[in-house]
């Protein structure tokens, strides 16, 4: 029997990709996935989530917790390309307000 049933989640990608939107579809697969895995704390502390060509670029707004973030970065990247099912993530950017270039720590 054939079954014409799809999942939103599906057919948004095949939208996203009909419209060569895939970049903007990771990017929202990637916030997802570290809003999932940072929780509701560091969710509240995290100002702004971009990402492209394979790097997050996390604006945090307290530099002692974008410290432990940064020492933490590793297994931040595991959990989020965990969540994903994809290796996706493979470098993450933390800075705050207070960083002049917002290139911050890397």
């Amino acid at each position: 029997m054939y079954s014409n049933e799809h999942t939103l989640q599906d057919l948004l990608k095949q939208a996203f990709h009909r419209l060569d939107m895939d970049d903007t579809a990771n990017e929202i697969d990637v916030k997802y996935a570290y809003r999932q895995v940072a929780g509701n704390l560091i969710n509240q502390l995290t100002w702004s989530i971009q990402f492209k060509d394979g790097v997050l670029r996390l604006g945090i707004a307290s530099p002692a917790l974008r410290d432990e973030l940064w020492m933490r970065r590793e297994g931040l990247t595991k959990s989020i390309n965990h969540t994903l099912g994809r290796n996706a993530v493979k470098k993450i950017v933390l800075f705050t307000r207070g960083d002049m270039s917002m290139s911050g720590k890397q």
